[in-house]
């Protein structure tokens, strides 16, 4: 099923989502570019573990579980506020392959047991390289991360970019669609890299 035949079924959830976005000023959800960009990857890689930093009310995890679930994977995600966790959790209730956490990044990460072969970061700007920094020993050696607002917050994520970029272990391209995504890809996954570049062309300029 395609991005669009899903908005279709799930039109009311897609709405509800919409409606608490113009309510509420401190929801920061991605648009749908980012949501189909992420939903055809999430399908053509087929990930078993995902993780979210960044829940929202829960509109991109829907995504990442929506494709995910294709291939039995799992959509862990975390979020901070308790205003936008709560709204997310009544948001994804009836999504079986979604596990919430509440809390700082920070603080939980060191905590989680699995290893992650897709990551999403889309949370406090300034934390990014935080982030990545405690999740290296829990990425599998297939992981794919990508990272939101690269373009929108260079200067605030210029740490974490700059840290990906000269990190060996990942290949990076940066995406120019709506608020700009760095894609990083494990430099040993060639057959990997080809999907994700495929897919990339689609939706917008990219490059290294």
């Amino acid at each position: 099923m395609k991005f669009e035949e899903v908005k279709k079924l799930y039109a009311d959830e897609i709405l509800c989502f919409q409606e608490q976005k113009k309510a509420i000023r401190r929801l920061w959800n991605i648009d749908d570019g980012v949501a189909a960009f992420l939903f055809e990857l999430v399908n053509a890689v087929k990930p078993d573990r995902l993780l979210e930093i960044g829940t929202s009310n829960g509109y991109s995890t829907f995504w990442l579980a929506k494709a995910a679930d294709r291939s039995d994977g799992t959509v862990e995600t975390i979020e901070v506020d308790d205003e936008r966790f709560q709204l997310a959790r009544k948001n994804l209730n009836n999504l079986k392959n979604v596990v919430m956490h509440f809390g700082k990044a920070e603080e939980i990460i060191p905590f989680l047991e699995c290893k992650y072969d897709f990551v999403f970061i889309d949370a406090g700007k300034i934390g990014y390289i935080n982030y990545i920094k405690l999740l290296e020993d829990k990425l599998t050696d297939d992981c794919l991360v990508i990272a939101d607002n690269v373009i929108s917050h260079r200067k605030t994520v210029k740490d974490y970019c700059d840290y990906m970029v000269s990190n060996d272990k990942f290949q990076n391209k940066y995406l120019s669609i709506e608020d700009g995504l760095l894609v990083s890809i494990h430099k040993n996954q060639n057959q990997r890299i080809h999907a994700v570049d495929k897919i990339m062309s689609k939706y917008g300029d990219y490059y290294a």
